[in-house]
């Protein structure tokens, strides 16, 4: 069977308009306990470069697909969750920047919603939550600002609007 999260990256790619570019960084080769034998690991800081070309935004984004209504994520080194301590450092270190939008896109399939959290309000988000883990009654519960991408279910896939994504940027 497939890797769920490989198969959400590619159902998303399809569904970016034209005039975005969505680049994916490249994972690399890593070994475990000074093995030889090497894995694929990625420590990048994300999982994906856009470039809106009508709005000039450089979106820095980690991709999350989960299976049930909520996902973890990791407050120290020696968790280990879905959502990895080093990613949300990473795009805490993008986000520095003017001009990039940093954030994570969650398929959340036990409820058929895909929701876009910007890394500023997913971090209010662990400040306040007292367990690592969150769905989106939780956002809403603690007041935490996201955007639901519409999605249409195709035959066994989906297409996500991501023009509305997009356009959010405009509000």
């Amino acid at each position: 069977m497939r890797n769920q999260g490989k198969i959400f990256e590619e159902q998303l790619q399809k569904s970016v308009p034209e005039y975005a570019l969505l680049y994916r960084l490249h994972d690399s080769a890593q070994s475990f306990g000074r093995s030889s034998k090497l894995r694929f690991s990625s420590k990048n800081p994300f999982d994906f470069l856009m470039w809106d070309s009508k709005r000039h935004i450089l979106y820095a984004l980690e991709m999350k697909t989960v299976k049930g209504k909520s996902i973890t994520f990791e407050r120290t080194e020696n968790d280990h969750y879905e959502i990895h301590l080093h990613q949300i450092n990473g795009l805490n270190k993008w986000n520095a920047y003017d001009g990039i939008e940093c954030g994570f896109i969650i398929e959340f399939r036990g409820i058929e919603k895909t929701c876009y959290i910007n890394i500023e309000d997913f971090n209010a988000l662990i400040k306040e939550i007292p367990k690592k883990r969150f769905g989106i009654d939780d956002l809403d519960k603690y007041g935490i600002p996201y955007f639901i991408i519409p999605q249409k279910k195709l035959i066994s896939r989906y297409r996500y609007d991501f023009e509305s994504f997009l356009n959010s940027a405009d509000k």
